[in-house]
């Protein structure tokens, strides 16, 4: 996992200054003076078309029940974020060899607290990532202790470099609290459970560019981490690059659909609609 982290900090893309998040006071940056505030996921949007579910939830203020896959994906992401926090601790704190790390971590009770915090039910697959990331995190730290006879804290710091939940103010670029899943040094990071979608790769787009108007860093490149369990925890990583592209058609999504949430209309329903989506019985009626 974490060559992958190390291979996308070389990567570099040109992007001119008027599409870099601290323009944030000039278009196209700049948000539509609409008084309207959207969140990444709103702007990315799920499997409706027609963008029906952000009428519902914005404008008629529906607010739509997390289906299964959704709690499972927010119980993941629990498990990732406080699996990295309990293992740079547990370094910082002396375990300093991978086996006195893997010894001292336990995952049971990080799966346990993830899904208290995600609201969802405990899942043996936590689990199993929250071991899998222990084992990832000890052989860095093998590998560091081999190199140098650094303290703990340095350790920590080179082993676990990856900052989980990451918090940004959205204000200036007319959205809500964005909340990257993690950034590593300037390149940020999305995790998601399943496949690859390019609509994720918008979203690190949008995560790059409020990171660029609150620290005024570059943020050029980004890590898509897809988890999946077959047989084992599998984690393949897509790089990539945040360039003018990606960013032109975050922006002009984001422009859109403030403008649908101001207009107050009815955009209809979806032509394709997932009987799935949380909010298919606001559509069609019954229980969903």
């Amino acid at each position: 996992m974490f060559r992958e982290f190390r291979m996308v900090r070389g990567l570099r893309v040109e992007v001119g200054e008027e599409l870099r998040g601290w323009r944030w006071g000039e278009p196209p940056v700049q948000p539509p003076p609409l008084g309207v505030r959207l969140s990444v996921s709103d702007i990315v949007g799920g499997g409706c078309e027609s963008r029906r579910d952000l009428y519902l939830k914005r404008v008629l203020g529906v607010r739509a029940e997390p289906n299964g896959g959704m709690k499972f994906g927010a119980y993941i992401h629990e498990v990732f974020k406080r699996s990295l926090a309990e293992l740079r601790s547990l370094i910082e704190g002396g375990a300093v060899k991978g086996w006195e790390l893997v010894q001292s971590f336990n995952a049971e009770a990080v799966a346990r607290e993830a899904a208290i915090a995600a609201e969802a039910e405990a899942d043996p697959r936590g689990v199993e990532l929250a071991r899998y990331l222990a084992i990832q995190v000890a052989a860095r730290v093998d590998e560091i202790a081999s190199r140098s006879s650094a303290d703990s804290l340095s350790i920590a710091a080179r082993a676990v470099p990856v900052l989980a939940e990451y918090v940004i103010d959205g204000r200036p670029l007319g959205l809500t609290l964005v909340r990257a899943d993690a950034l590593y040094y300037n390149v940020v990071v999305e995790i998601k459970v399943g496949s690859y979608s390019e609509r994720h790769a918008l979203a690190l787009a949008g995560y790059a560019l409020a990171i660029e108007a609150d620290e005024e860093v570059p943020v050029d490149a980004g890590l898509l981490i897809s988890v999946a369990f077959n047989g084992g925890v599998k984690l393949r990583a897509y790089p990539v690059a945040i360039g003018e592209g990606l960013r032109r058609e975050f922006l002009e999504e984001r422009n859109r659909l403030m403008e649908l949430v101001a207009s107050g209309s009815d955009p209809g329903l979806s032509p394709k609609c997932d009987d799935k989506c949380p909010l298919w019985r606001h559509c069609h009626g019954g229980s969903g």
